[in-house]
C-alpha cells in the first residue's frame, strides 16, 4: 500500500470517528444504548396532583395527545411540569432545537391510599377496599348501615370519579315479623217497651192498638189493619154489617225484640213486651307472623274470598249481565323490611283484620252480599331487632239513648210506662295493633325435628273414642330426651311461635348458625343464637 492510501484511510477513520462522536454527545444514548426517541418511557401521576419531568436538551416545544387525561406546563426549558386530571392515558411530546424528538406515556391513576384513607374516616366501622380497572374504580366490602351506602355514592360523585359500587351491608338479611291484633268491645244493653193491640169482640166495638217505637225505628211489632181489598166506600148505612169492615191485612208475626207477649182472649187483648237488660263482649286477638328479606316484599293471608255481585252494563236488547268478584277477608299482612345496620330494621308494614257479618248485607237480585267489618293498620317504622312498637290503637267510647212515647199519656207517673219505650246502649271498645322486627337466620334442623302446631297429638283408640268420647288420645306423642333436652336448651321447650325466643333485652351477640346431629344428644359446647348481629368492632364481616 502506497503511503498516500494509507494516510487517506486514516483520515477517513478519523472522519467517521468525529462523527459518532459529535452524534452521541447531542443525542445522548439510552439505557441500551439507543436514543432518546427510542425507549420506552413511563410517567404515572395520580388525579390532581403532579409530577416533574427533565428534558434530555432543552425543549423548544412540549405536547400531550389528550388535554383532559392531563396537562403540562414548562418550567424551565429542560423541565416539565405534568399535572393529572383524569384517569386514564395520553403521550408527552417534547422537541428540541434540531427537530429530535422525546416521548413519554403518561398514566394518570386515582390515589387508592388516599382514597381509602379518606373512607375509612368517613365510614369508621365498615370495610371497604378499593381496586382500579383501567378507568374505573371498584368498591367492595361491607357498610355497617344502609344509608352508608346514599352517602358514599354522593363522595364518589363530588370527587368524578368513575365507579362501580359492589358494596353490602354487613350482618343478617333476612327480617322476621310479627304482628298481634287485640281487641277488646264490651257493651250493655238496657231497654222496656209495649206493644199492643185491641180487637173489640163485636162488629161494632172499638178497636185499636200500641205501637211505640223501637230503637231501630218503628213498632216493636209491626200492625196492619185497615179495609179489606176491594171494599166500597160509602156504603148503605142501611145494613147491618158495617160500611167499611176492617180487617188485618197481614199476618201478626212475632219480633225478635219481644222478649214477652201474652193475651187475654175474653177481652180481645194482646200484648207486646220488650224488657231486656243485655251485655255483650267481644275479644279478637290475631298474631301472623311472617319473615322477609331485606328490600323485598312478602304477604300472608289467613281467611278466605267471599264473591260479590256486579252488574254490568247493557247487552244487547237493552239486557244486564251480572259477574262476580271475589273480596280478600281474614287475617292479611304486608310487610317490607330494610336492615339499616347495626341491628337497626326500617319496616313498612299493612295489616287487616276483617270478618263477615249480616249487619248492613245487601241482596242483589237474589244474591245476598254480606259486609264485612275492618281493622286495618299501614305505616312506616324504624325499631331495634327484637323491640315491640304500638303502631295503632283505639279506645272508643259510645252511649245511645233513645224514648219513644205518646204525648202526655207518656208523661204520666206509673202509668207512663205503658205507652213509651225506652233503650240505653253503652260501648266500649279498645283496640291496639303491636308489631315486632327480629333479625332471624334458618335453623340448622332437619324439619321433622321441629316442633309445630299439633305435632304432638295422637289419635284415640277405639275405647277413648266410642265410650269416652275422646277425640284425641289420653297420653300425647312425646319427643325424644335429646330433642327434649336441644330444645330446653335453646329455650325453645315454651315456644308459641317462630322466634318468640328472642327479645330486645337479649344480649348483643354475634349471629351464626350451627348444626346439630339429629339421632344423638347435642354437644355441650355448642351454641345457637338467633339475636342481632353484635356490636360492630366485634361482628365478623364475610369476605
Amino acid at each position: 500500500m502506497t503511503p498516500i492510501r494509507t494516510l487517506r484511510l486514516i483520515a477517513l477513520t478519523l472522519s467517521v470517528t468525529m462523527w459518532a462522536t459529535g452524534s452521541a454527545q447531542g443525542q445522548p444514548a439510552g439505557p441500551e444504548g439507543g436514543t432518546p426517541a427510542d425507549q420506552e418511557r413511563t410517567v404515572r401521576v395520580y388525579v390532581g396532583r403532579s409530577s416533574l419531568v427533565h428534558a434530555p436538551w432543552p425543549a423548544t416545544r412540549v405536547s400531550v395527545t389528550d388535554p383532559k387525561v392531563a396537562d403540562v406546563q414548562v418550567l424551565t426549558p429542560d423541565q416539565v411540569l405534568v399535572m393529572g386530571k383524569s384517569v386514564g392515558s395520553t403521550d408527552l411530546i417534547m422537541w428540541s432545537e434540531q427537530e429530535e424528538v422525546w416521548r413519554a406515556r403518561i398514566d394518570v391513576d386515582v390515589d387508592l391510599s388516599r382514597l381509602e384513607a379518606n373512607l375509612a374516616g368517613l365510614f369508621p366501622r365498615s370495610t371497604l377496599e378499593i381496586r382500579q380497572s383501567q378507568d374505573v374504580v371498584v368498591v367492595t366490602g361491607y357498610l355497617r348501615r344502609t344509608e352508608q351506602a346514599d352517602q358514599l355514592h354522593r363522595f364518589l360523585d363530588a370527587t368524578g370519579l368513575k365507579y362501580v359500587d359492589l358494596t353490602g351491608v354487613a350482618g343478617v338479611q333476612q327480617v322476621e315479623i310479627r304482628v298481634r291484633v287485640a281487641e277488646a268491645s264490651r257493651k250493655a244493653i238496657r231497654a222496656l217497651g209495649l206493644n199492643a193491640v185491641y180487637t173489640g169482640n163485636d162488629a161494632n166495638e172499638f178497636f185499636g192498638g200500641l205501637t211505640t217505637g223501637s230503637s231501630s225505628g218503628g213498632a216493636l211489632v209491626p200492625i196492619s189493619i185497615g179495609p179489606a181489598s176491594g171494599t166500597v166506600v160509602g156504603a148503605s148505612k142501611m145494613s147491618a154489617a158495617p160500611s167499611v169492615p176492617f180487617a188485618f191485612t197481614a199476618d201478626v208475626a212475632i219480633s225478635p225484640l219481644v222478649t214477652l207477649f201474652g193475651g187475654f182472649p175474653r177481652f180481645d187483648l194482646e200484648f207486646f213486651l220488650q224488657a231486656l237488660v243485655e251485655n255483650q263482649y267481644l275479644r279478637i286477638l290475631a298474631e301472623p307472623n311472617l319473615t322477609a328479606l331485606s328490600g323485598e316484599e312478602a304477604s300472608f293471608l289467613a281467611g278466605g274470598e267471599f264473591p260479590i255481585p256486579v252488574v254490568q252494563g247493557g247487552l244487547g236488547g237493552g239486557t244486564t249481565s251480572i259477574t262476580i268478584e271475589y273480596k280478600e277477608f281474614g287475617v292479611l299482612l304486608g310487610v317490607r323490611p330494610v336492615v339499616l345496620g347495626d341491628g337497626g330494621i326500617r319496616l313498612r308494614v299493612a295489616t287487616e283484620v276483617s270478618e263477615l257479618t249480616d249487619i248492613g248485607a245487601v241482596e242483589i237480585q237474589g244474591f245476598r252480599v254480606p259486609s264485612v267489618i275492618t281493622r286495618r293498620a299501614e305505616t312506616t317504622l324504624e325499631m331495634k331487632s327484637g323491640q315491640t312498637f304500638g303502631m295503632a290503637g283505639l279506645i272508643q267510647q259510645g252511649v245511645r239513648a233513645t224514648n219513644s212515647r205518646l204525648p202526655l199519656l207518656g208523661d204520666l207517673p206509673v202509668l207512663g210506662a205503658l205507652f213509651r219505650s225506652i233503650r240505653y246502649e253503652r260501648g266500649e271498645t279498645e283496640l291496639v295493633v303491636l308489631v315486632t322486627a327480629t333479625l332471624v337466620e334458618p335453623l340448622s334442623e332437619a324439619g321433622s325435628d321441629i316442633p309445630v302446631p299439633g305435632g304432638l297429638h295422637s289419635p284415640p283408640n277405639d275405647w277413648e273414642l266410642y265410650s269416652e268420647g275422646r277425640i284425641e288420645g289420653r297420653s300425647p306423642s312425646k319427643v325424644s330426651s335429646a330433642h327434649s333436652a336441644w330444645l330446653k336448651e335453646l329455650g325453645l321447650d315454651q315456644l308459641r311461635g317462630p322466634g318468640a325466643w328472642v327479645t330486645y333485652s337479649t344480649p348483643s351477640a354475634e349471629s351464626f348458625s350451627t348444626i346439630r346431629p339429629s339421632p344423638g344428644p347435642p354437644p355441650a359446647n355448642t351454641q345457637t343464637n338467633l339475636t342481632q348481629p353484635g356490636p360492630a368492632e366485634e361482628a365478623k364481616v364475610p369476605s
